[in-house]
């Protein structure tokens, strides 16, 4: 009977006045560090008022108002994009990583 006595002991919700471990503030902060990943980012150009979580979110929107011939960027190969200003490019072309993007218009993710 002393291992089942034990086991309920376990169980036992703690007596009053015993201290409670404080959580590890690790926990904490990779929760804060999600959170502010997950906001939204505002004010973009040509977002037409909506707001993005993710780069990938708001450069699918851009390529999409492509259609209406509004600037975009297309990946030219993986992690480097090019601006598409127009249907028919003029100059140079403006080429730009995903870190530069990403730091353009304030994505973390």
């Amino acid at each position: 009977m002393a291992p089942v006595a034990a086991m309920v002991a376990a169980c036992s919700p703690q007596p009053a006045g015993t201290a409670i471990p404080p959580e590890s503030n690790t926990e904490i902060t990779d929760m804060d560090e999600a959170t502010e990943a997950a906001q939204p980012v505002r004010d973009l150009p040509y977002a037409r008022g909506r707001t993005f979580a993710t780069l990938d979110e708001y450069l699918a929107h851009l390529r999409a108002n492509g259609a209406i011939d509004l600037p975009w960027y297309r990946e030219i190969r993986p992690g480097v994009y090019e601006l598409q200003t127009s249907r028919m490019p003029r100059g140079e072309p403006e080429i730009y990583t995903r870190e530069e993007l990403m730091r353009r218009f304030g994505f973390t993710r």
